[in-house]
């Protein structure tokens, strides 16, 4: 069957083989096109088959006087119609002269010495506005967060710091109480250790000069001595008990300043390198087992009298015999006195045995220290100071007449 754009074969009734189209010349066989649809041939390679007017030119739209128009920008009024007639010859200028324009145009825009537009200019600055806010928000923000990590780090540091400290006060309160259970003692509360009539004095807690306190001193008796001005009432009470009961004891020495327990100490190592031949160094050594180095004797503080008996005043064991003295140890507890230095008491204490030397420590203190047969070092759980450093004396001198 013919058709007016090609041949076509149909098949046959009652043949058997398969027939196919026949290509048409100059490329290959298509479907008919539907109407209304462009029908196209390929053609030979490289060209293209392109709508024509039936007189075999090609199809383009024109303008109504026959000529064709395209679209060419204007300069002034945006576009406009480009015919035939006043259409202008196009030049393509050389390559390098293209090059080199584009290149001068590319630095111009770079360098900025045609400079930007404005608006493009204000765009650029804003931008860069608002980087260096988001940068300082962001720095801002980094640092905030740092500080709030420290901040809780310090607090957990601390709370840390805080439990560990209350743990370990926890544990010497139990410690000290287990101790007390142990020995059978009732020693000084913490609180109380710090009291100014419980201050330890002696050879491993000496006091340097600016560490002696300023005593407010009062006369005690007729020839001058002195003491603390807090202790003076059960002083007084205790010498007047006495004296009721047939006893008078008599005090030897009571408060002393530095520059008095100094010469004291100096006065005893000139006596014993005169004596005994020694140099200066180990005469040092020698007096300090004799008479305290200044800062280690408690009459320095106003809380220490030496007390004797009107009937033998002499500074050795024999004092102990003496009623005044048996009444004294017997009854100084009541009125706040302790004897200090008691007998088998060295190796603690780093003092020979001194019965006429009483120190004061609170009425409270007294009775138990007293009950107990301890020393103050003991009631106050101070390390003991060892009878290699105890000294023959704490007094001012071995005799009195």
């Amino acid at each position: 069957m013919e058709s007016g754009r090609g041949t076509e074969y149909r098949k046959r009734p009652g043949e058997s083989i398969q027939h196919r189209r026949r290509p048409s010349e100059g490329g290959e066989r298509r479907r008919r096109p539907s109407e209304g649809t462009e029908y196209r041939r390929r053609q030979p390679e490289g060209t293209e088959h392109r709508r024509r007017q039936p007189d075999g030119t090609e199809h383009r739209r024109r303008q109504p006087d026959g000529t064709e128009y395209r679209r060419r920008p204007s300069e002034d009024t945006g576009y406009r119609r480009e015919t035939s007639e006043n259409r202008k010859p196009r030049r393509r200028a050389p390559e390098d002269v293209l090059y080199t324009q584009r290149s001068e145009k590319s630095t111009e825009h770079r360098s900025g010495s045609g400079g930007y537009k404005p608006r493009y200019r204000g765009n650029i600055r804003r931008v860069r506005q608002r980087n260096l806010r988001v940068g300082i928000f962001l720095l801002v923000l980094l640092v905030g967060i740092a500080g709030a990590v420290n901040a809780i780090k310090a607090k957990q540091q601390e709370a840390a710091a805080q439990a560990y400290a209350e743990q370990q006060a926890k544990k010497e309160i139990q410690e000290a109480e287990e101790k007390e259970e142990d020995n059978g003692l009732k020693l000084a509360d913490e609180s109380e250790k710090d009291q100014w009539y419980l201050k330890l004095v002696n050879a491993k807690n000496p006091m340097t000069q600016e560490d002696v306190p300023e005593v407010a001193t009062e006369t005690i008796d007729a020839n001058g001595y002195q003491v603390d001005a807090r202790i003076m009432g059960d002083l007084e009470d205790m010498f007047a008990d006495a004296q009721a009961a047939g006893r008078n004891p008599v005090i030897c020495s009571a408060f002393r300043s530095w520059d008095t327990q100094e010469y004291l100490y100096q006065n005893k190592i000139q006596r014993v390198m005169a004596e005994e031949g020694l140099s200066q160094e180990e005469a040092a050594v020698e007096a300090g087992t004799v008479v305290a180095v200044p800062g280690t004797s408690e009459h320095q503080i106003g809380l220490a009298v030496d007390i004797v008996s009107s009937e033998y005043m002499n500074l050795d064991e024999k004092q102990m015999e003496t009623e005044d003295q048996q009444w004294l140890m017997e009854n100084s507890w009541k009125y706040g006195f302790i004897l200090r230095y008691p007998l088998n008491k060295s190796d603690i204490t780093g003092i020979i045995f001194e019965p006429w030397h009483y120190r004061y420590v609170g009425k409270e203190a007294a009775k138990e220290i007293y009950e107990q047969d301890i020393t103050l070092e003991e009631y106050l759980g101070a390390e003991p100071v060892g009878s290699s450093q105890a000294i023959e004396s704490d007094s001012e001198e071995e005799t009195l007449e």
